[in-house]
This record gives structure tokens, sequence and C-alpha cells, in this order.
């Protein structure tokens, strides 16, 4: 998802942190296991800073390396065992599982799908119909917020040949600030809440409220889960006990995170953020972490229709719900 690409080389965070839960945890060697995260260093994962720091991971048997250089082939990397968890939009393991990588989505994070299209409210924009004939910023021309872009056009019936696209890199902040294009697509917890802070007056289409995608979780290999179940398990178990505590404790997950990120940047737009990271992590028609099998399959029709995929595919094939309780 755009805002969220995949990471691969080794940067790690320093230590694991924490406490152990017993004694027997403490004597215990600890299995390490890298983490793909994606991108920098950011609260939109609190959840995995929190089970590292209250102990959930060591007391699962986890050493946690964190990775967050940003790499494309991630998956890929995960499909040949070189590296053990990727945190990864749910659409991505989809397209990288049809197009023959070893992958499957474990642990859903983000249960709405968090890209979102935004715009000032001073360009008179009130309905997705009101997008003809307007300049659309985007990243690129693919990931999450394309295909996103794409699926909130056609839920209204807006043919995308009516709007013109524009491929902004990562200044989407500043193209709408500026009046460079009328609207922009991003991430819902970044841009919109980054504009906001300004003190600029902002309108915002969710994508998930018309297409709900698959959004950001973790995703393990083939040979991993059918090798290691026990160690998949541990990690997605104890993930998902952080992922409970922030939503619980947001304010404590905030001070945890700010000692995990080191020269943390304006803490009080950060402190928003994670509030609105939390709007799309809380349970959403299933369990918490669990996968939605409607969200799946709308998800594998979306990518078929936009040809990101060569065929119809059972979207089934691409997740499981062994692990989350």
């Amino acid at each position: 998802m755009a805002g969220v690409a995949a990471a691969t080389a080794l940067i790690l965070l320093a230590g694991c942190g924490g406490q152990a839960a017993s004694d027997s945890h403490k004597t215990r060697p600890l299995k390490t296991v890298s983490v793909a995260m994606g991108f920098t260093q950011n609260v939109q994962f609190a959840p995995f800073y929190a089970a590292q720091k209250l102990g959930y991971y060591r007391a699962a048997g986890l050493r946690t390396q964190f990775n967050y250089t940003s790499e494309p082939n991630a998956l890929s990397l995960l499909s040949q065992g070189k590296i053990d968890f990727v945190d990864s939009g749910g659409d991505e393991v989809l397209a990288a599982g049809a197009g023959g990588l070893h992958v499957r989505y474990v642990l859903t994070q983000y249960s709405r799908f968090p890209s979102a299209l935004f715009f000032l409210r001073s360009s008179h924009i009130r309905t997705v119909r009101d997008l003809a004939g307007k300049t659309i910023g985007v990243p690129a021309m693919y990931g999450a917020s394309y295909y996103g872009l794409l699926a909130l056009l056609r839920s209204n019936h807006v043919k995308a040949s009516s709007v013109h696209l524009e491929s902004i890199n990562y200044t989407q902040v500043t193209s709408v600030a500026d009046g460079k294009v009328a609207a922009a697509m991003g991430y819902a917890p970044n841009e919109p809440v980054e504009l906001r802070s300004q003190g600029k007056a902002v309108g915002e289409f969710d994508i998930y409220r018309w297409d709900n995608l698959a959004g950001a979780g973790i995703a393990a290999s083939n040979r991993e889960i059918s090798h290691n179940p026990h160690l998949v398990r541990a990690f997605v178990q104890a993930t998902l006990k952080g992922l409970r505590f922030t939503l619980q404790h947001p304010n404590q997950a905030f001070a945890i995170s700010k000692k995990a990120i080191p020269g943390l940047q304006n803490p009080s737009l950060q402190r928003q953020v994670l509030m609105r990271a939390i709007d799309f992590w809380k349970p959403a028609g299933v369990p918490l972490g669990h996968m939605d099998p409607k969200v799946w399959n709308l998800t594998a029709q979306v990518l078929h229709v936009f040809r990101q995929i060569r065929r119809p595919v059972q979207a089934s094939n691409f997740y499981t719900n062994r692990f989350v309780p």
C-alpha cells in the first residue's frame, strides 16, 4: 500500500527490550526472527514496539530484528526464506502469491483499508462524482493508493478516463496545499492528518467505506508455515498482544513508541497519527487480527479487474486464520 513499502536490508532496532515472563524465559535461548517493516520507524508500528518493550516476544521465545530499509522485493525474499516475516499490504501479498511466490498473510493489523483520497474543502469537492475533470495526484501508477483510487472511481460510476492522474511521488501534502492537484491519494493516518495539523480544512474519502480491501498485516512463507508453525504462531500471537495493548492503552503505547524511535519529530502530530491509525486497526466484522473472507474475496476481484493478477484466484489460498485465536 502507498505509504507501506516492504523492507529487507537488516537495519536493526538495537536490542529487544522488555522483560521475561518467568525465570525459564530468562535462561532459554531466544530464536531471532527478522521482520521487514517498510520505509522508516513510525508510530504506526506501535503494536510491534509494545510487544517488544512489554516482553511479549521474549515470553514467546523470540528476539525480533526490525528492518526499515525500503526494498521492492521483500515478499520475494520472504518466499525464498531469507527473512522470516514481512509487514505488507494484503493486496500485495495476494498479488505476489498469485504471481507464484510462496507467501501467505497470517495476521491483520489494518481491519479497514487505510488508503484515502483527500483534498482541501475549498476545492468544492463534495462527492466522488465531483472528481470528474479534476487532476488527482498519486504516488505512482501502481500500489495500494493507485488501486484504491480506481476502486473508488469504479464504485461511484466515475470513469478513470474522466480524471487526470498525475504521478507526484510522495509530495501529496504540499501538492494539495499548493493547489498543484485538486486531490491526492495517500494513507489516511498520514497525509490528511498532517495537512489538518497545518490548520487546513480537509475533505477525505476513505476507500474502505466503498471497497474494504485487505490492508497491511503480517505475511510468512508457506515453508515457514508448514515446517515451523510454532514459530509463526508465537510471533503472530505476541504481535497480536501488542496490537490489543495499543488499542486499549494508546497513551502508553505512544510513550513506548517515542522511546523506540530516536529523534521523533513533532510528537503532537505523531500522537494524532497514532490515534487515527487506531481507527483503522479496530476489529471490523471479525475478531481482532483475523482475515475476513469477504474482504479478501473483494481484493482478489479488484486486482483481477485492474489486471494486477492474470486470472481469477481463490483468495483463501493466500491467507490463513490458523494462528490467530
